[in-house]
């Protein structure tokens, strides 16, 4: 698995995870095939697998506890935090803030 790469924010979970604190993480596959796999591993790390998002990469919620697990789940060969990355969502304006 030395392949693997962690952003180092997700280092970071991983070494010092929070309790009862969840995280999003974008997690790239070698293969869509072991989709089922991933998520079946995050089901039962007590977290889902939220999206598609093309290329083999998934966004995955689950307890920061449960990262150093994932990070060991075979076919995976990336995991960043979702806010690392841009994933093209935009949030809503709040009170017609930015609108114009």
């Amino acid at each position: 698995m030395s392949d693997l790469y962690l952003s180092h924010p997700v280092r970071r979970i991983r070494e010092d995870p929070v309790a009862g604190e969840s995280v999003s993480l974008v997690v790239e596959l070698d293969d869509d095939d072991r989709l089922d796999e991933l998520a079946a591993t995050v089901t039962d790390l007590d977290g889902s697998v939220d999206r598609d998002l093309g290329f083999s990469a998934h966004l995955v919620v689950l307890p920061q506890p449960a990262v150093d697990d994932l990070c060991e789940l075979d076919g995976v060969v990336r995991i960043e935090t979702a806010e690392t990355l841009s994933l093209g969502i935009e949030p809503e304006a709040a009170d017609g803030v930015g609108d114009e």
